[in-house]
């Protein structure tokens, strides 16, 4: 059904060719995923033959690792048994401290036939995982994450000039890189300040061509990692990942952690079960910039993050993309039509007016 589509995604967003070995994956969360990943390993075939593909348990969280099985048919039996004997596998898993260079020396050694390109669509996210990260920091993977992807964004938000969210995405991220510091508002009652010195801003532009390349489709942001503990304010939700909330909540935040929340909604209480769980998913972890002009929806996190005149605040893990924090979690939250200043020493500048981009 959405032949067409797919194959545009790998010729266009990811450049697939012949020389290329392709993993495709998903979990079973739901079944509209586990009925797509036939088309794209169909349709993956037409471009390469080395394609392999796995639909596995879903974790039931954004940011957790994916289990033991993914790895194995990623990196091959021998690096994942070693990592297993030296009792690294399950911190790995469990994102416990774990020594990554030790990790990485195993599976550059022992790993066989790594994928260089790579179609995570499960619908709970891989992005912000090690999983990710060894595959395109160490091995130059190229890798599409779709979390909560719907096929109808096919013909929305994928279907955009993709220079144009390129360009946009990278000219911001080079100012996010320049900044010390951000403030973020909006009209319903989020004011936030928070640091972002030292911190390297990242485009999100859909174009995985080169290795090493990742990223969201949809694409359409730019983002970086603040500072952990220098985040003072409050943020006000509307919308959780995949619904809006019937009544908004607020999260405070005081020295970069959410310090206590506000209001009455079922989600609030997921929240509050996740900080008992995992204490530091309360820290302040991204700070993106929405740039694809066809991204409309906002009740889906991966899409409502990049809509244009948007920004979105994360929690929890961060150390995939130049943060410290790690942990198994890893959730956004969109702030619509906010006023946003940006600035170092000496200079300060509005980026967003409302929800209107002003002038680069």
């Amino acid at each position: 059904m959405y032949r067409d589509q797919i194959r545009n995604l790998y010729r266009t967003n990811l450049n697939l060719s012949a020389e290329d070995s392709l993993l495709v994956f998903t979990d079973d969360e739901k079944e509209y995923l586990k009925e797509l990943i036939g088309e794209f390993e169909e349709v993956g075939r037409e471009f390469t033959h080395r394609v392999r593909s796995a639909v596995y348990p879903s974790t039931r969280t954004h940011g957790a690792e994916p289990p033991e099985g993914l790895w194995r048919l990623t990196f091959g039996d021998e690096a994942i048994n070693e990592l297993r004997e030296k009792g690294l596998l399950n911190k790995i898993l469990s994102k416990e401290n774990y020594p990554q260079e030790e990790v990485v020396g195993i599976l550059k050694e022992k790993a066989e036939d790594v994928p260089n390109v790579v179609v995570a669509f499960p619908y709970f996210s891989t992005t912000h995982t090690f999983f990710r990260k060894v595959l395109t920091e160490s091995f130059g993977a190229r890798y599409a994450s779709m979390p909560l992807f719907d096929p109808t964004m096919f013909l929305t938000s994928m279907n955009v000039d993709w220079n144009y969210v390129a360009g946009l995405s990278r000219e911001i991220a080079e100012m996010l890189t320049e900044a010390e510091w951000a403030h973020v508002k909006s009209d319903y009652g989020t004011d936030i300040e928070f640091s972002i010195k030292g911190r390297k801003g990242i485009a999100d532009t859909g174009l995985f061509h080169r290795p090493g390349e990742f990223g969201n489709l949809p694409a359409g942001e730019a983002f970086t990692a603040p500072v952990e503990k220098e985040a003072y304010g409050k943020l006000v939700i509307l919308y959780a990942p995949d619904r809006e909330l019937e009544r908004p909540i607020t999260l405070k935040f005081i020295d970069g952690g959410v310090e206590s929340i506000e209001g009455f909604e079922d989600y609030r209480y997921f929240i509050e079960d996740v900080f008992k769980r995992m204490p530091s998913a309360r820290f302040i972890a991204e700070f993106g910039v929405g740039t694809n002009p066809k991204a409309s929806r906002p009740d889906n996190i991966l899409e409502a993050e990049k809509i244009l005149g948007t920004i979105h605040i994360a929690i929890g893990d961060n150390h995939t993309f130049g943060g410290l924090n790690r942990v198994g979690f890893h959730t956004d939250y969109v702030v619509f039509k906010p006023t946003v200043l940006i600035g170092g020493k000496g200079w300060e500048k509005k980026l967003l007016l409302r929800g209107e981009l002003q002038k680069i």
